[in-house]
């Protein structure tokens, strides 16, 4: 069975946890069979997977960013990230239990002696072109850069007070650790339903806060023009000539707003009903791979 994870021309933080965390969970299960996909974290569950390969699903979500999946029996569910996958799979809501890297301190990652640090996680994509570097360092946060190690970037989160973040998996995996977090509406409209999809599971409203450009490509990238395939076309080769082009007040300014908002934190008892339900699936996983209820 492969462990599968989506890879692009750029690391990502949540894509690259799945080889932390179910090596750990679930050891000897794993080898470079493509005939049988594991599918962990991640929004993965659509079209792109090849039609005679075995899909075995344990915590994987729908994000919108291709088909969605049509469900037959090379499709093996054991659970989903949350109600919303499930329900767009044609799958009951109580199969949506929780993303799997809220499983993170079940495999010994913890959170670090509490610290003051403010830490700002943008999504990898907002990284592109930008000034978030310049308008992190004008605001005293430390920047958590997405693309890096998954490993530092947990021990990065861990020795945080707070964590600011756009990446969704910024605010799983502190959340996971008990770091209060405040959510940063993601620019791009598309990777905002699939935090709803995990905050359901643990009874939590997210309360997003606005987050200006740094820079004109990267609101360019969040436009009309950034929602076709032709305009990245363009703008991946007009990045190095709009560089110039940087909005590093106005972008400290929202993260300076952002800040002084009250953080989230979901409950310990939320927390540990999503551990133990996904905990569960895993033995029976561990006992039979193949057979699902």
């Amino acid at each position: 069975m492969k462990l599968y994870q989506w890879e692009g021309a750029t690391p990502n933080f949540g894509d690259g946890l799945n080889t932390l965390l179910w090596p750990h969970l679930l050891p000897g299960l794993f080898d470079d069979d493509p005939t049988t996909l594991f599918l962990g974290i991640g929004s993965v569950l659509d079209s792109r997977h090849p039609a005679g390969a075995i899909k075995l699903v344990a915590g994987a979500g729908y994000g919108g960013y291709q088909k969605p999946a049509v469900l037959d029996t090379t499709w093996l569910i054991h659970w989903v990230r949350g109600p919303r996958t499930a329900r767009l799979l044609g799958r009951p809501a109580s199969q949506g239990l929780g993303d799997p890297a809220m499983l993170l301190p079940l495999a010994g990652w913890h959170r670090a002696i509490e610290g003051s640090t403010v830490g700002f996680m943008p999504h990898f994509e907002s990284l592109a072109h930008s000034a978030w570097h310049e308008a992190a360092a004008l605001t005293g946060l430390k920047l958590i850069d997405p693309r890096e190690e998954p490993a530092g970037i947990i021990t990065s989160i861990g020795q945080c007070g707070l964590l600011i973040t756009e990446a969704m998996h910024g605010a799983i995996v502190a959340d996971a650790l008990r770091v209060p977090w405040i959510a940063l509406r993601p620019q791009a409209a598309v990777h905002r339903a699939k935090w709803l999809d995990w905050s359901e599971t643990l009874d939590l409203t997210v309360r997003f806060r606005p987050l200006t450009p740094s820079s004109l490509f990267e609101w360019l990238r969040t436009s009309q023009i950034g929602a076709s395939r032709r305009g990245r076309q363009v703008l991946a080769l007009a990045g190095p000539l709009l560089d110039c082009w940087r909005f590093v007040d106005a972008a400290a300014a929202s993260l300076r707003r952002a800040v002084a908002c009250s953080p989230q934190l979901s409950s310990d008892a939320a927390l540990s009903r999503c551990q133990n339900r996904m905990l569960e699936r895993l033995e029976e996983l561990r006992r039979d791979p193949f057979r699902v209820e």
